[in-house]
């Protein structure tokens, strides 16, 4: 299968992962069949159940053979942009599929906190010690990465500052269009619906 450019969006949870996953999807990156969304996510999670099973039950075992597999199953087109998007501890695995970009969101540990704050989901555990944990090992991977890496500080995106996230967009080939961004972001999923 020809495959083409590949991106891979990660960060500690609550850090505007599935909505930086989701404007890339909104440009035509495939991400196949995802997460569905729910009341902390509305628009989805743009994470795929074959990656999620792979990671909690550790297994490697025909990979990344069958990811193509799967991808093709659902509509990938071979030579178009494709996108995976999971927290650090998927690395292993995406480590595998070769991306051409990683792309890392940032946000400050109190925004983080406050989104954790406010989901039943994701309210529990200290949330400095969890973003700490997850920062560390992303900064392992990106180390390792073999691909250029980017941080893009989603708050910004929120706020109408796109220019970090121009650059990942051109690193893949992309063109940004500031209409879907801002068609795509819902600003009042952000900082307890203050926009």
């Amino acid at each position: 299968m020809n495959i083409g450019p590949g991106l891979f969006i990660t960060g500690p949870s609550r850090s505007g992962t599935s909505m930086l996953a989701g404007l890339f999807h909104a440009h035509g990156v495939f991400f196949g069949r995802t997460v569905e969304g729910d009341e902390d996510n509305r628009k989805g999670y743009f994470e795929h159940p074959e990656l999620i099973s792979r990671v909690e039950s550790k297994v490697t075992a025909g990979w990344p053979e069958a990811w193509w597999k799967i991808m093709k199953s659902e509509g990938y087109i071979p030579g178009h942009w494709w996108g995976v998007k999971r927290g650090p501890r998927s690395w292993p695995w995406v480590r595998q599929l070769k991306p051409d970009l990683m792309v890392i969101c940032k946000r400050s540990v109190s925004e983080v906190a406050g989104s954790r704050a406010r989901s039943m989901k994701f309210n529990h555990g200290d949330p400095e010690r969890i973003v700490r944990r997850a920062r560390k090992r992303i900064n392992a991977m990106a180390r390792e990465a073999q691909c250029p890496v980017l941080t893009v500080n989603t708050s910004a995106v929120i706020r109408g500052d796109y220019q970090r996230l121009i650059r990942a967009f051109e690193k893949l080939g992309l063109w940004f269009d500031p209409e879907i961004a801002d068609q795509w972001i819902d600003r009042t999923l952000w900082n307890g619906g203050e926009g």
